[in-house]
């Protein structure tokens, strides 16, 4: 009879830099000899809190909540906006600054502080409501750094079109979770 299979472990980051010419985790891990890794290259410096001023947070799933986390980890201002009371509530509550509202309209926009803001990240599911709030925001704070969330690449290519500095597909994301699992299975294999 053959052991069952362990679960795989879930996918984390975990922050690493190269020492002598090999990379060196910052935290330990309970990975076996030959567990297959896929390094992506970070910003060698952050900015400071002050550097990056507010941000807006258009959208609190979970995608919101990770970009939040990480603000909160560096002193980092921001925003929240999202349409569902008791989710803007509910974080107001825990002393966060959030407004509610459609952040394609420029009256919310501009409650959540648009006028100072160096970054909005459109969060939301909603494409047509990211497309809208991309070219509003744009025409709004024509500085501002836009990264915008699609479901397919063509609603990506409007985004990037209407001023999205940058774009995050999500059939580009679940392509790459496939290819980076299915890689790990092949490299697994006896």
């Amino acid at each position: 009879m053959s052991e069952p299979e362990k679960p795989p472990e879930q996918l984390t980051e975990h922050r690493a830099a190269v020492r002598d010419g090999r990379i060196v985790l910052d935290s330990p891990v309970h990975w076996p000899d030959g567990t297959q890794l896929v390094v992506r290259l970070a910003e060698p410096e952050s900015p400071s809190a002050d550097d990056i001023g507010l941000v807006i947070i258009a959208g609190f799933g979970l995608a919101g909540r990770w970009i939040a986390d990480i603000f909160d980890r560096h002193g980092i201002r921001y925003c929240i906006v999202d349409q569902n009371p008791k989710t803007v509530a509910t974080q107001r509550e825990l002393g966060r600054t959030a407004v509610e509202g459609d952040i394609s309209d420029p009256q919310t926009l501009e409650k959540a502080g648009i006028a100072e803001a160096s970054i909005l990240a459109l969060t939301i599911p909603d494409e047509q409501a990211v497309l809208r709030a991309v070219a509003t925001a744009r025409q709004l704070r024509p500085a501002i750094y836009i990264v915008a969330r699609t479901t397919y690449a063509s609603a990506g290519l409007e985004a990037t079109r209407l001023g999205a500095d940058d774009v995050i597909k999500a059939e580009h994301a679940v392509a790459r979770q496939f290819y980076e699992m299915l890689q790990r299975k092949l490299a697994t294999r006896p």
